[in-house]
């Protein structure tokens, strides 16, 4: 690999990746830190811009919890990635049985309905879900979204394809083979995506990383059968698309921001009452002027803009993170990358 100086105050990192048609490519990763006043939604460069994120890190266990933050060293992402971590908060912080959030990205709206626990019931001939407690908060956690993940006493599993760390999603399979009475029901829900049924797989609602061996996300990591093993293996199938490196929630993926320009932020009800009255957030992140410059074997200089692809607004740290990334072929054979 080329040598690499990085003469900016963010971190940075330069890697080599491949493409589904086996086309080397190089990639430049770098992240800029803000932080956030909640009370008139300022952003101030953070003095202590941290590293970048190289694997990624759980709430809790690895692969049986859900992901807080994404690995910055994805190749390429053909869409902004918003994800949000926090609290959702009832109005006022009183406690209700359900409530709604909301988040703004420019002219994007998204909504989820939160509700107080509740489970399904078994009864004759259906399953019911019982009226939900009431809460003042939830985490904005998957572990609260449609899905699950069951063991019979046989030591068989049954697992949402699009949400195993959730809650509240019982196959009619695993229906029959558990002969469960009661289970606790999901507490989020997309707007307008109502759970109806038990064995509901819709897209869990959330606004963190979405699972990387989750539905639809998956599905665009290519086909793994015995004709990749005997043809393609150790390389990416035919049929990866770089959409799977989009880590954000279906819903929360957006088109790729302009240069020089601006991504307006609002959120509702992410923030208690006690720390802003009308529990509103608004703020806009600036697309900033990162390039990478690159010299090559021959000595000729080729400067390439870093596109903004993925912005992290942390609530209880008050911090939001932006990622920017170039890529660039080896047939550039480059010497050197600043």
């Amino acid at each position: 690999m080329e040598n690499f100086v990085n003469y900016s105050a963010f971190p940075a990192q330069l890697f080599d990746s491949l493409d589904q048609h086996d086309h080397g490519f190089s990639v430049v990763v770098a992240r800029v830190s803000y932080d956030l006043d909640v009370e008139n939604g300022k952003l101030t460069l953070s003095d202590d811009q941290g590293e970048l994120v190289e694997q990624d890190e759980y709430y809790d266990e690895p692969g049986k919890s859900s992901v807080r933050l994404e690995s910055d060293l994805a190749p390429y992402k053909p869409r902004l990635d918003v994800v949000i971590n926090g609290t959702a908060w009832a109005p006022q912080d009183k406690a209700v049985r359900q409530f709604t959030v909301g988040v703004r990205i420019g002219d994007f709206t998204r909504l989820l309905n939160v509700y107080g626990p509740r489970e399904w019931r078994k009864m004759v001939a259906s399953w019911q879900l019982t009226e939900a407690k009431a809460i003042a908060s939830l985490d904005l956690r998957y572990e609260y979204a449609q899905g699950g993940f069951y063991r019979s006493e046989e030591g068989e599993e049954f697992a949402s394809a699009a949400n195993h760390v959730g809650m509240g999603w019982l196959s009619s399979k695993a229906q029959k083979q558990l002969k469960l009475q009661r289970v606790p029901a999901s507490q989020f829900e997309l707007l307008p995506q109502p759970i109806k049924h038990i064995d509901d797989e819709n897209l869990p609602a959330g606004f963190g990383f979405y699972g990387r061996g989750w539905k639809p996300r998956l599905n665009f990591a290519g086909t793994y059968d015995d004709a990749w093993k005997r043809h393609r293996h150790p390389f990416l199938p035919e049929d990866f698309r770089f959409d799977y490196w989009c880590g954000a929630h279906p819903w929360m993926q957006f088109p790729l921001p302009k240069p020089l320009s601006h991504v307006p932020v609002t959120l509702k009800n992410l923030i208690s009452h006690q720390e802003k009255a009308g529990q509103e957030i608004s703020f806009s992140v600036p697309v900033e002027t990162l390039f990478a410059f690159i010299t090559t074997q021959q000595g000729a200089g080729i400067a390439y803009d870093l596109q903004l692809d993925t912005l992290v607004i942390d609530l209880p740290s008050r911090k939001v993170q932006s990622s920017y990334r170039a890529l660039f072929s080896e047939q550039l054979d480059a010497a050197k990358t600043e």
